[in-house]
Parts: structure tokens; C-alpha cells; sequence
């Protein structure tokens, strides 16, 4: 049986700053990966990150995050205010990453 397999290929342009063309060098030399194979690398792994919801949970912190503490304690409001702590989470992330994007 003979199968035949061919795989479309895209060529594509990139725009990067001068940190983001070291970092992206430095990362070739040191894994020994091409810039396609790091490119496609760095996208399977963004994939995996945000293709799960608990992943999302566990990074944020919100994993083990509720307690069996008194009513009332600290340690048992934050099962209870699940979403408040998700909101407060998210915000802080979203200001990180604005905070580290140099201005376009």
C-alpha cells in the first residue's frame, strides 16, 4: 500500500523589535532550532496553555484556593468570592502584560 502525505506550507512575515530578534536568535542558538521551529513551537505551547480551562485556573492561583475555615474568616471568604478573586486575578495579569508591552 503506498500513502501519500503533503503538508501545506504558508510562508509568513514577522515584525519584530530589536529585544524580540535577540530573544529570538538567542533562543535558536540555544535550543538549536531553526526560527520556523521555535515559531511553531512557541505557538503549541500557547495553545496548550489556553486550551484548558483548569490550566487557567491552577496559573491564576485559583486551584486550592477555597477553605473549609470558620464563616466569616478570611480563609473561607475566598471559595465563597470565587469570581471577585477571578476578576482581581485577570485585571492583575492584564496590567502586567500591559505594563511589559513596549508602546507600538
Amino acid at each position: 500500500m503506498y500513502c501519500t502525505w503533503s503538508e501545506s506550507v504558508r510562508t509568513i512575515s514577522v515584525r519584530l523589535d530589536d529585544g524580540s530578534e535577540v530573544r529570538l536568535e538567542s533562543l535558536c542558538q540555544a535550543l538549536g532550532l531553526s526560527q520556523t521551529e521555535v515559531v511553531k513551537a512557541g505557538l503549541e505551547l500557547l495553545q496548550r496553555q489556553s486550551a484548558s480551562p483548569a490550566a487557567l485556573a491552577e496559573r491564576l492561583g485559583l486551584i486550592g484556593c477555597f477553605s473549609s475555615g470558620a464563616p466569616g474568616s478570611a480563609s473561607s471568604s475566598r471559595g465563597r468570592d470565587h469570581s471577585a478573586q477571578l476578576r482581581q486575578k485577570l485585571s492583575g495579569q492584564h496590567k502586567r502584560q500591559q505594563l511589559s508591552e513596549p508602546d507600538a
